[in-house]
């Protein structure tokens, strides 16, 4: 056997061959090598036959292999047969380019590869025995059987690595299974009406404002006005006339109430008032839309009606007494991926809630706090284990996760998998952002569905409950439970008509270069292009070739400058300390108290640092190089050291206001990756030292001593991909001068909608124009698995 394996893997120029070539030249990944390698060994001890023919379908079998671990590598669950193309996989005409003597050495190889029907060579391999392929069996009626523990399985044209199949399997099974319309009986559907109506009645001041601005002169300019401000989906048979009599002769907000009459309910559309209705009729829902569209305040309703649901239902069922002293709230929990996600979430929520049309009672029962997703399964350090699980499962009733577009396919499956059976789970996020770091992109799987609509029968269901006849579709095609379980926010409450940002954002996201092009040229003062010089002279579209570009260097110091400004109030309030009465005290003050801080008033202090300095953030494309985060976030540095603003201490790495961001989970500490803190000196302590200070997801301050802290990275700059999650008044976002793979229309999106208030984006206009038409697309199985589920 060893002499067979001697001699079959001695074959020269053979795919595998390619795969280890590959490798030396850090194409691929060292462990996508060694997989196929190992694949390869597997193939070969499984026969004694040695034949030309098992070689080279070992060979093959192992060229596969790589790929599917390569591509995993890149986000893909899984690789698709029908549509291989080795050559686009592994970027080989640049390779070749980079390196002739590849084409030289596997010419015949690279040939042979091309008139390949991959499909049916697995398909074949697969049924013999000893193969390491497994094929998965698709049954319509019961959950999939989970196959042979082989390393790799097929399931129609995808092949898998099998534990991620596995993971894919349960989560398809899991959303289905939670994918239904519950029964409502007539009185609480009556209830549940009422609620939504009055958590989403209408708000005349945003219309009154409008008029008050003086902008809208003309009777089409305030027709469009009411359609906007009412959601008007359905204008023929409207009263205009009377309409435009009120809204003008109006002398208070109070007056244009009598447009409830004129503009009814069936002719208006409010998906915010959807989603909560779908939410409140189903186990499972997802709720996706843009940035200012509203899901946190969307959330916060659901969640009072779902409240409000409880009491009512515990009031029919005992007496009045008995209700009193035994009522019940239904265990709710809010999560998100990250750290920051989840303080944003808490901060989001809570002024939501304050908000809210409800009685404080309702209000007190709401979750005030929200956590990371580690830390509701209970991450164990130094394991991949969690403490709630199948076999433990969550105390929780209903579970909202925002940032879903960020979660994983393995970190669902988790989440699933420790989620009682009669749990509601509801997902926020915005399924156009950047996919999750790790493999998979689940929100936009799941929101594939849209386009399908909601079914005829929930459609009228969903009429019923919110007035809005125009959701009814007796025409809808057949859909599936997915569909009808999806709500797509629509309209954006942050950016109106007037911001820059919101307009950018949107023709990107609709993958226009020509109307990115537009965008700029309106002057919108919000948002700045700073064109930065190719590297070669080249022609753009985006603007005119009369503005100014920038070089390397020229596009460094002006955004150093940019940086040094935006992080002046955070610089400020490090020099601010507290004195006993809480009030602020510039360090130095000969009238400032001797007294020593106490810890409540340092984590005051530490909070009040923190606030500022996520007002303003550098974002950048890539990590490396003269474009990356790691330059960048030297060369801020150096700026604010100059300007006096920090202290750097020579030789030592920690000093006063040294911003950090996690890059690997301590759960021991309930630090995760992506938490930013902020080096203080505690003075709190009887000897003063320096501490790391930490907001954490429920807005605790913690302090963690430098040497405990877990590794880090500076944070004057960061990654787009890291930024997700976060929002800033003032984002300036740095992209390449040359193209490169990571630039695609969702990372610049992700960056733009990270602004809050200002954007500034350093780009050249050519390499922008590129990015934007690039979309990506992750392989996965799940949305296949779920149109299984439709009825036939």
């Amino acid at each position: 056997m060893t002499q067979t394996m001697q001699s079959s893997t001695a074959v020269d120029n053979s795919a595998l061959d390619l795969l280890l070539s590959l490798e030396k030249l850090n194409a691929i990944r060292a462990i996508d090598a060694q997989f196929a390698r190992f694949i390869h060994q597997q193939c070969l001890l499984s026969h004694h036959d040695a034949s030309l023919k098992l070689r080279q379908q070992a060979d093959h079998i192992a060229l596969l292999s790589g790929l599917v671990s390569y591509e995993f590598g890149r986000g893909h669950i899984c690789l698709r047969l029908n549509e291989l193309n080795i050559h686009e996989i592994l970027s080989l005409p640049f390779w070749t380019r980079q390196y002739p003597e590849l084409i030289s050495r596997f010419a015949d190889v690279l040939s042979q590869l091309q008139s390949i029907n991959w499909l049916t060579l697995v398909e074949k391999y697969a049924a013999q025995s000893g193969a390491v392929i497994g094929l998965a069996q698709i049954s319509q009626a019961s959950l999939q059987p989970l196959p042979l523990p082989l390393p790799l399985v097929l399931e129609q044209d995808r092949l898998y690595l099998t534990r991620y199949w596995h993971y894919e399997s349960r989560v398809a099974d899991g959303f289905m299974a939670r994918a239904k319309t519950l029964s409502i009986e007539p009185n609480a559907f009556a209830a549940m009406k009422q609620s939504l109506d009055e958590l989403f009645s209408r708000d005349y001041h945003y219309l009154w404002d409008g008029l008050q601005s003086g902008e809208h002169v003309s009777l089409i300019e305030r027709q469009r006005l009411v359609c906007e401000m009412l959601d008007v989906v359905q204008t023929d048979g409207l009263d205009w006339n009377r309409i435009d009599a009120v809204v003008t002769q109006a002398q208070q907000v109070e007056q244009l109430n009598e447009l409830d009459t004129l503009v009814p309910l069936s002719v208006c559309l409010n998906w915010q008032k959807v989603a909560a209705a779908v939410a409140l009729t189903r186990q499972f829902s997802v709720i996706s839309g843009g940035p200012g569209t509203g899901k946190t305040t969307t959330v916060a309703k659901l969640l009072a009606a779902l409240i409000t649901q409880s009491q009512q239902r515990l009031v029919s069922q005992q007496s009045s007494s008995q209700a009193s002293s035994t009522k019940q709230v239904p265990i709710i929990k809010l999560v998100a991926p990250t750290g920051k996600a989840a303080a944003r979430l808490t901060e989001s929520i809570g002024l939501a809630i304050e908000q809210l049309p409800v009685s404080d009672e309702i209000k007190a029962m709401m979750p005030a706090h929200s956590s990371t997703i580690h830390r509701l399964l209970g991450a164990r350090p130094n394991t991949v284990e969690y403490k709630y699980n199948q076999s433990n499962r969550l105390h929780l009733d209903i579970l909202v996760v925002d940032e879903a577009s960020m979660v994983d396919l393995p970190m669902m499956f988790r989440l699933l998998q420790a989620l009682p059976s009669h749990a509601r789970l509801i997902l926020l996020g915005d399924k156009d952002q950047l996919a999750s770091v790790e493999a998979g992109a689940i929100l936009g799987d799941i929101c594939q569905f849209t386009s399908l609509g909601y079914q005829a029968e929930f459609s009228h269901i969903l009429a019923d409950l919110t007035g809005y006849q125009a959701l009814v579709d007796a025409d809808a095609p057949k859909s599936n439970e997915i569909a009808d379980s999806l709500c797509m926010l629509q309209k954006s409450y942050r950016f109106h008509a007037r911001s820059g940002i919101g307009q950018l954002a949107k023709a990107i996201n609709a993958g226009s270069v020509k109307q990115v092009e537009k965008v700029w040229q309106q002057g919108f003062e919000d948002i700045h292009l700073h064109v930065i010089k190719a590297p070669l002279s080249s022609s753009h579209s985006l603007t005119d070739d009369s503005l100014e570009s920038l070089d390397l260097a020229q596009a460094q110091s002006t955004l150093c400058q940019m940086m040094t400004d935006s992080y002046l109030p955070y610089c400020q309030q490090l020099n601010q300390s507290l004195n006993s009465d809480g009030c602020s005290a510039i360090q130095g003050d000969l009238f400032a108290p001797l007294d020593a801080p106490t810890k409540a008033m340092m984590e005051q202090k530490a909070q009040a640092v923190l606030k500022a300095f996520s007002q303003a953030r550098l974002l950048c494309a890539v990590r490396e190089g003269e474009f990356g985060v790691e330059s960048m976030n030297q060369l801020v540095e150096g700026s604010l050291a100059r300007n006096k603003l920090i202290n750097p201490v020579e030789n030592e790495l920690w000093y006063v206001g040294r911003p950090v961001m996690i890059s690997q989970n301590d759960s021991a500490l309930g630090l995760h990756n992506g938490d930013i803190g902020i080096c203080l000196l505690d003075e709190s302590d009887e000897i003063p030292r320096l501490r790391v200070f930490f907001e954490m997801p429920d807005g605790r301050i913690k302090g963690v001593l430098p040497s405990r802290v877990p590794k880090h990275e500076l944070a004057f700059a960061m990654t787009i991909h890291k930024s997700q999650g976060s929002e800033f008044a003032h984002t300036v976002m740095l992209l390449p001068n040359k193209m490169n793979q990571i630039l695609t229309r969702e990372l610049i999106y992700t960056g733009v909608t990270r602004a809050k208030s200002r954007l500034d984006l350093f780009a050249n206009p050519a390499i922008l124009a590129q990015g934007v038409s690039v979309k990506t697309l992750r392989s996965s199985g799940l949305s296949d698995k779920l149109i299984k589920y439709i009825p036939k």
